[in-house]
């Protein structure tokens, strides 16, 4: 029973170990299939159109970057140059970099384009071509890494602090897988950039310090058709080395209209490679992106205002909406047709608004859950008013102010009119009663003056016919 026990405890003691190194290894956007057990220390699987993160392994743990450092510097250079630029290379762009490290032999007051510089960036990973875009940019190389910091946060980065621009190692230079896939997505935005990241080979022509032709060779064995390690679907990425960050890889892949980013950080030997294929082949076999909904199907209207003289003025109306069709990558099989959508955006807002600003957001949810959320910006501009719009309202106002004037007096003159009319109607009903009562009275005069003549006249008759009937009664006198 003991020899039973004893193979299977050491099986186990195998077994665990390895369960718990990959514990964390989980896809964040679930997934049929299992998610690859990559050596790196730390790497993320992204989707580069939405951000959606397909794969997860330590991605916020902070991590010397090395060469990969180099995407930033690009990214600030294609911001912020044109490729038809010239840089004069200082002494000490030339000679600040480690002995041995890489490096195309730019010599001291020697002069190239922006985009040769690129190219040896890219391709060569040279840290003295990084050292003359720092300067070239912002004039000296501390400065170049303070405005790299400063970029990244604005990109989302949370854990990054860049103290060079060609990622040679510092205590203090560090970030992470997530925030180099986050840098990773905004080159694609760059058209210049997407151009040179698949190129393998560029020739930088004699300078005014160099007779002879430099032959640049890329780095990158996935992109490399004659490697062990090509991989078909990879369009471009950038490789990393030194003794403390070991191999670094920032890679991107597109297949099927699906583009994704794999970032690995720490890794030995050749194992930055066969991981990254381990998390595109995950990728691509479990997810696929989907169409959720046209630019043309969500959209509404805002009405834009105006302060002006303390008052708010109603500008115009926009119509504002997500840009593009609307995309997200989803496991293979989703049924998405039940999708909804909630929009948020304010009724108002105050001028002036530019085209493609933001103003509102949009919620898609897939059974109750939030799917995505997606910008809703601008598709009109309005400017503040103009000197000559303004003197336009103050008219309008002050003609305005007349008419409510003029309306005001007609008002009252209208109330005038009616208060005399009723004043004259009730002295006319008055006139007319205190006709009625003398016409009353002058009635009530006749009919007692007329009563005294009767009772003068009864009293006439009465004396008469007591005068007549005593002469009748009186005897005639004898004679």
């Amino acid at each position: 029973m003991k020899k039973r026990i004893l193979p299977l405890l050491m099986a186990l003691s195998i077994i665990c170990p390895a369960f718990s190194a990959f514990a964390d290894e989980v896809p964040a956007s679930g997934g049929t299939q299992t998610p690859p057990s990559v050596t790196a220390e730390t790497a993320i699987l992204m989707d580069a159109a939405s951000g959606e993160i397909l794969y997860n392994k330590k991605a916020d743990q902070k991590m010397f970057p090395a060469s990969i450092t180099k995407l930033m510097t690009i990214l600030l250079a294609l911001e912020h140059g044109e490729l038809t630029d010239e840089i004069t290379f200082s002494h000490d762009a030339v000679y600040s970099i480690e002995q041995g490290s890489a490096h195309i032999a730019i010599q001291e007051g020697e002069t190239l384009t922006l985009e040769q510089v690129l190219r040896a960036i890219i391709l060569r990973s040279a840290n003295e071509a990084s050292n003359g875009v720092a300067e070239y940019v912002d004039g000296s190389v501390e400065a170049f890494t303070k405005h790299m910091t400063e970029r990244a946060k604005e990109l989302g980065c949370k854990n990054t602090n860049f103290i060079t621009a060609n990622g040679l190692h510092d205590e203090n230079h560090y970030t992470t897988a997530y925030d180099m896939a986050l840098i990773a997505k905004e080159l694609l935005t760059h058209d210049t950039y997407r151009s040179m990241m698949s190129e393998t080979y560029f020739e930088i022509p004699p300078t005014n310090k160099q007779e002879e032709i430099r032959y640049l060779h890329g780095q990158h064995q996935m992109l490399n058709s004659n490697s062990l390690y090509y991989y078909e679907d990879a369009i471009g990425g950038k490789t990393g080395f030194t003794s403390e960050a070991l191999n670094t890889l920032v890679t991107y892949a597109e297949k099927d209209g699906m583009e994704l980013i794999a970032v690995v950080m720490k890794c030995n030997g050749a194992d930055h490679y066969t991981d990254t294929a381990a998390l595109f082949d995950y990728g691509f076999a479990n997810y696929e992106s989907k169409t959720l909904l046209s630019d043309a199907e969500y959209t509404s209207h805002i009405t834009v205002t105006e302060v002006y003289n303390e008052k708010t003025i109603e500008r115009d109306v926009i119509t504002v909406g997500p840009v593009g069709e609307i995309t997200h990558v989803v496991p293979k099989g989703t049924d998405i047709s039940t999708a909804t959508v909630e929009m948020h955006v304010p009724q108002t807002i105050e001028a002036p608004v530019a085209a493609g600003q933001k103003v509102g957001t949009m919620d898609i949810l897939l059974n109750g859950k939030l799917l995505k959320t997606v910008d809703l910006v601008s598709q009109d501009s309005i400017d503040l008013l103009t000197d000559a719009e303004k003197e336009e309202i103050d008219a309008s106002s002050l003609t305005g102010i007349l008419k409510k004037i003029g309306l005001g007096i007609l008002i009252l003159l209208l109330i005038f009119i009616i208060i005399l009319c009723i004043t004259r109607f009730i002295g006319y009903q008055k006139y007319k009663k205190r006709q009625e009562r003398r016409r009353r009275r002058a009635a009530a005069m006749r009919e007692y003056e007329m009563q005294n003549m009767r009772q003068e006249y009864h009293g006439y008759r009465h004396r008469r016919d007591r005068n007549n009937a005593n002469h009748r009664r009186k005897p005639k006198r004898r004679r």
